[in-house]
């Protein structure tokens, strides 16, 4: 393949510009700012578009970039050659990728053709725009070695299998992330430690929980005992106490009833000398005595006659004399009778009163209360125990499950540890794979970029690994490029590219773009840089953009 001509209608600060080129070196040598950079984006662009991978603002900013200074539509037209037939691409670029569009010319039959889509850059080389950025395309300030996985797929001659390679690597990026979780989240030995620690404290706890429950349930049965033996004597105190309260109350029964006979036998006592006979009798005993005289002087005075007057003068005073007679024998007699029966009622009391000890009432009180002692004491002794049984009871869930836990973690942790090493093995085996495949390549590599750079003083020493990295070997081992000046650094970078072209481009033969690539190489280097231009020239179209003349490479 090779480049014929391109026209610019509007990108970056060029605007309707047209360009010719030849087959072998096309050399442009201008000032700075005159929009080499720009020309060799718009080639790139032409074959792959503008970027749509990666972080968003990346592609966003390179669109930015070459946005046509005097607005107008953004993009152009590439004229190429492939295989003896003439193509133009025409591309116009918009603010995404989205509103992109593409076009593909057969300049023989002058027909749009559908020979090749919008990748026609991958299309044809075989790699995609990433690769050619990092092999064919070298950018101002822009040189670095890396590697993709289609050109170690190319290089190590499997290029039908160049996607596994990259998925190897995912798979490894994959396993390595999920190696990491493994590792973070397997559970730490400290862990396991603690828990043991914590298990060997309860275990202690539960030990000195049971010494202590042995010993009240020993004071509980010893205070059951105690609290039995005093139940029987105080139901036996008890009887005793309801016998001396019956014999007690019965006494004292007896001795009111002793007090209130001496109360009226005293009272009587009292009251027999005040007492006058006729009391009760007199009034009617004088009354019969008048009633008897009235009729005897009605008698007297011949007002009545003998059989009233004298008769009922008789009769009355006979009344009176018999009421008189009747009432003191009458009120003696049972005064007398009352007192002797007091009397007698008291002599038996008494003796009645006698037969009783000498009794007091018994202090139920302070036995019940040493009762409700025992209780309490019984009582707190049973919330002990309850309460012991309890803690040792929480100990030991914790107890079992501080285990349950720890048994738990031993089996993740050994689950996990088998699923690292197994992870690990796995990744071994893949990067080993992969390594397999890149030393198909690394010894023709090397051969080809010290045959291609035997000239250069000090490139005898640098060798390119399995990754594409250079290394320099020393007495000291080997070191990174990165510590060698900036012109040998850049020297190393194209000597890699060049020694790779041939084995990465295995369909049509891309353009080499160089973008003032040689700005850092001394006038010695450059010098020989130059035959190797020339050699490359006769298999690749070179364009070479400076902006020094005595950088001029023909």
């Amino acid at each position: 393949m090779r480049i014929l001509s391109l026209h610019i209608e509007n990108f970056g600060k060029f605007s309707n510009f047209d360009i010719n080129f030849s087959d072998k070196i096309n050399q442009f040598v201008y000032e700075n700012g005159w929009g080499k950079s720009t020309l060799c984006a718009f080639i790139k662009a032409m074959f792959y578009g503008m970027e749509a991978k990666g972080r968003k603002k990346d592609f966003q900013s390179e669109r930015s970039k070459f946005e046509p200074w005097q607005g107008g539509n953004y993009g152009g037209s590439l004229t190429i050659e492939v295989k003896g037939k003439k193509y133009q691409i025409f591309r116009q670029f918009g603010k995404t990728p989205e509103e992109d569009s593409f076009q593909l010319f057969d300049l023989n039959s002058n027909r749009i053709t559908n020979d090749y889509s919008e990748s026609i850059g991958t299309q044809l080389f075989g790699v995609g725009a990433e690769t050619f950025v990092i092999s064919a395309f070298f950018g101002q300030n822009d040189l670095s070695s890396s590697s993709t996985d289609e050109m170690v797929s190319n290089l190590a001659g499997i290029e039908k299998y160049k996607n596994d390679g990259e998925k190897t690597d995912f798979a490894i990026k994959l396993l390595e992330k999920n190696r990491k979780e493994l590792v973070a989240n397997l559970p730490k030995e400290a862990e396991l430690k603690q828990i043991e620690r914590s298990s060997d404290r309860l275990n202690l706890e539960i030990e000195n929980l049971t010494n202590l429950l042995n010993s009240v349930e020993s004071q509980n049965r010893q205070l059951n005992k105690e609290k039995q033996e005093f139940e029987e004597i105080f139901d036996s105190q008890r009887e005793a106490a309801r016998q001396q309260k019956k014999l007690l109350e019965e006494k004292m029964r007896l001795q009111a009833e002793f007090n209130n006979k001496n109360m009226q036998l005293s009272q009587l006592t009292i009251q027999k000398p005040k007492r006058k006979p006729f009391s009760r009798f007199l009034p009617f005993a004088i009354l019969s005595f008048v009633v008897a005289l009235i009729f005897i002087l009605l008698f007297a005075f011949n007002v009545l006659s003998v059989e009233i007057g004298l008769s009922v003068g008789v009769l009355f005073l006979l009344a009176g004399g018999l009421l008189l007679a009747f009432k003191s024998k009458t009120n003696d007699g049972l005064v007398e009778k009352e007192i002797d029966e007091l009397k007698s009622d008291i002599h038996r009391l008494r003796d009645e009163i006698e037969k009783y000890p000498d009794l007091k009432e018994f202090d139920y009180d302070s036995l019940y209360q040493q009762k409700v002692e025992f209780e309490q004491k019984c009582a707190q002794v049973s919330a002990k125990k309850f309460n012991l049984e309890n803690e040792i009871e929480n100990r030991q869930e914790e107890l079992a499950i501080l285990q349950g836990n720890k048994n738990k973690l031993e089996t993740e942790r050994t689950d996990g540890l088998e699923k690292i090493e197994l992870l690990k093995k796995t990744m071994s085996f893949l990067k080993m794979a992969r390594e397999n495949v890149s030393e198909r390549f690394v010894a023709p590599l090397n051969e080809n970029f010290k045959h291609l750079f035997e000239g250069f003083k000090g490139l005898e020493k640098v060798s390119i690994d399995s990754s594409l990295n250079p290394w320099v070997l020393t007495s000291q081992g080997a070191k990174n490029v990165e510590f060698l000046s900036q012109g040998y650094r850049d020297l190393v970078v194209i000597c890699q590219r060049f020694s790779l072209l041939d084995k990465v481009y295995k369909q049509e033969k891309p353009c080499i773009i160089l973008d003032d690539s040689f700005v850092n190489l001394d006038d010695q280097n450059f010098a020989m840089v130059k035959p190797i231009l020339k050699e490359l020239a006769a298999s690749y179209q070179v364009l070479y953009f400076s902006c020094s003349e005595s950088r001029k490479i023909i």
